[in-house]
């Protein structure tokens, strides 16, 4: 006798999570969690850098939003929501990694090394490069580049997951570019990355996600 193929159920609309995530239904959660958590675990590891321990991290950002659902007034906007707050959460981060810098958590001063990316050598080293020289930015920067130009978010969504409005956030990027720029390209390293990763188009993303994950 052959059993009857289950089918999977089929994936709910935005609205149609939010709407169960309201109403505390745990199988809209955990379905959340199954479409979301990938997306917002890649965003917080290019924001923070390859080395990031981001699993606690994520955890915050799905508690925070199902503490704070009710407040999402359109339901289609419930990605940009959602990496709203892991830039948020990447924000807390970064300020403690200063903090820790600040207190010289180790014996030569320098914060403790994290375990190297998976990856070639060669584009180990270019990773650590490039997160070098996104760590002498302020956070916000930082973040705003990591999301245009790593994660490669058009404008509009950049803005609002930063919480800026679009305005600010041309302004922002205008500012930033250039001078990550500049040092890249003064990096024979940096410079060959970002020439693979470049296209015709000047608004493309500079890096693309390869280096930002250690040439996975």
């Amino acid at each position: 006798m052959q059993l009857p193929i289950r089918k999977a159920p089929p994936k709910r609309e935005p609205h149609d999570l939010l709407r169960g995530v309201l109403e505390g239904d745990g199988a809209a959660q955990a379905e959340v969690w199954d479409v979301y958590a990938p997306v917002l675990r890649g965003v917080l590891r290019r924001s923070l850098g390859p080395w990031a321990e981001v699993e606690d991290l994520l955890q915050d950002v799905f508690l925070t939003f199902f503490r704070v659902a009710s407040t999402l007034r359109d339901p289609a906007a419930l990605r940009p929501f959602l990496i709203g707050i892991a830039m948020r959460v990447a924000r807390g981060e970064l300020r403690k990694r200063r903090v820790r810098r600040w207190f010289f958590l180790t014996d030569d001063g320098n914060v403790p090394d994290a375990p190297a990316p998976a990856g070639d050598d060669e584009a180990r080293e270019a990773v650590r490069r490039l997160y070098a020289i996104l760590d002498r930015l302020d956070a916000e920067s930082r973040l705003a580049f990591v999301l245009r130009h790593i994660e490669g978010l058009e404008l509009e969504e950049v803005a609002r997951s930063l919480d800026l409005s679009l305005a600010t956030t041309k302004r922002r990027l205008a500012k930033v570019v250039p001078v990550v720029e500049a040092r890249v390209r003064a990096d024979a390293l940096l410079a060959r990355y970002a020439e693979e990763s470049s296209s015709t188009d000047d608004d493309a993303p500079l890096f693309g996600r390869r280096l930002a994950e250690g040439g996975k």
